[in-house]
């Protein structure tokens, strides 16, 4: 199996689904192949919910975040992803060859981007479970290739090291200043028509970060904003998908965004399409396509792979609180933010973004995903 196939079924979890308007279905219990499916009205259990789900077949743990060095001002952004992709759900590691960690396979994404030298570095790892990768099931604990995160129950934060191949290393401590948020109806989001489609999406939207980054025998200090979204699911992408638009966006007055576009080959967007506002009290509420739009005003052009990407876009969604029409226009920090891994038919761009309003007023950043824009989304799942 191409490692292609695999980013096929990990990056459809970067979605939710829309509900409205459309008949509750209960979810099977497992799916035809014998992985559970994540089933409605569960409370996450924390911490340990934030470790690993082996009995579903997808999973990822995904961070961006905005740091400023205290001392000097320069500014980065950093992209930390590890994805888990489950193995027969008849076999497992307590058979004889446990040690070669035959039942998960774990993807490491790591990138930063050094805004200030106008710079891009990013890695990808593929790693088994067992020798290569070690995650835990009790909370958050991964060891993946270039990627340590773990919960520290006292201080009730995140600590995480992110080792990038030029030897620079991020250590960053990141303090949720929200509760966790819990997406789709009766805590499910769903993923299409398939009683099995439907995942479990947990997004600590605002942490507060400080830490450190160091190149050779210099370290800086750091703080910063990061997102955490924890997804878990057994489903996989629908293929009348092209690829899908995502962003983050965290605004100066405390509210944070989600909103993605999934796009249809003949460029419109699929009606699951969302915008998700979160108020500085954590309260959640979101529109669907029918009520917002994504607007291209630039591309870039990739000199490593040739693809052109709309990396300056506008969002005008009708805010459902106000009921008025709101502008979010994103401008890249970074032009070069294209991530290729290891396999360049997968590449996509996934970066940093100064956020404007209407009248070109800065209100805040964001991480900007664009996948589907070469051929790698091309294939199914075998």
């Amino acid at each position: 199996m191409h490692m292609w196939r695999l980013l096929i079924i990990l990056y459809t979890l970067m979605f939710n689904s829309l509900w409205a308007e459309l008949e509750w279905i209960q979810p099977t219990a497992v799916t035809d192949k014998g992985y559970r499916v994540p089933q409605p009205d569960y409370q996450p259990n924390l911490p340990k919910d934030l470790g690993a789900h082996p009995e579903y077949a997808i999973e990822w743990w995904y961070w961006v975040g905005h740091l400023e060095a205290i001392d000097s001002g320069e500014t980065f952004g950093f992209q930390s992803t590890v994805f888990r992709l489950a193995g027969d759900p008849q076999q497992s590691d307590d058979n004889d060859d446990a040690h070669f960690g035959r039942s998960h396979l774990y993807m490491s994404h790591l990138a930063l981007s050094d805004i200030s030298q106008q710079r891009y570095i990013h890695t990808e790892r593929i790693v088994r479970n067992g020798w290569q990768a070690n995650v835990a099931e009790h909370g958050l604990q991964i060891a993946a290739g270039p990627i340590t995160a773990q919960w520290n129950e006292p201080a009730q934060v995140m600590e995480m090291q992110l080792n990038y191949p030029d030897d620079t290393r991020l250590t960053l401590t990141m303090m949720p200043r929200k509760p966790m948020l819990i997406f789709g109806e009766r805590g499910l989001s769903r993923k299409g028509a398939d009683p099995a489609a439907v995942s479990w999406y947990w997004t600590y939207s605002r942490l507060d970060v400080t830490g450190s980054l160091t190149r050779g025998d210099t370290t800086i200090a750091l703080k910063g904003t990061a997102w955490m979204d924890h997804e878990i699911s057994s489903s996989q992408l629908g293929g009348d998908l092209q690829g899908w638009d995502w962003t983050a966006i965290q605004l100066d007055n405390g509210t944070e965004l989600k909103a993605y576009r999934l796009r249809r080959p003949n460029g419109g967007s699929d009606p699951w399409s969302a915008v998700y506002w979160i108020d500085a009290l954590g309260q959640h509420y979101s529109v669907y396509a029918d009520a917002f739009e994504w607007q291209t005003v630039s591309t870039w052009t990739s000199p490593h792979t040739g693809l052109r990407y709309p990396t300056e876009v506008k969002i005008l969604a009708t805010n459902p609180s106000s009921n008025k029409l709101e502008t979010y226009h994103l401008r890249p920090k970074l032009a070069d933010q294209e991530f290729t891994g290891n396999d360049s038919s997968n590449a996509y761009w996934e970066g940093g973004c100064d956020v404007f309003d209407a009248q070109g007023k800065r209100i805040g950043q964001a991480y900007l995903e664009l996948a589907g824009y070469g051929d790698g989304l091309g294939g199914k799942l075998n």
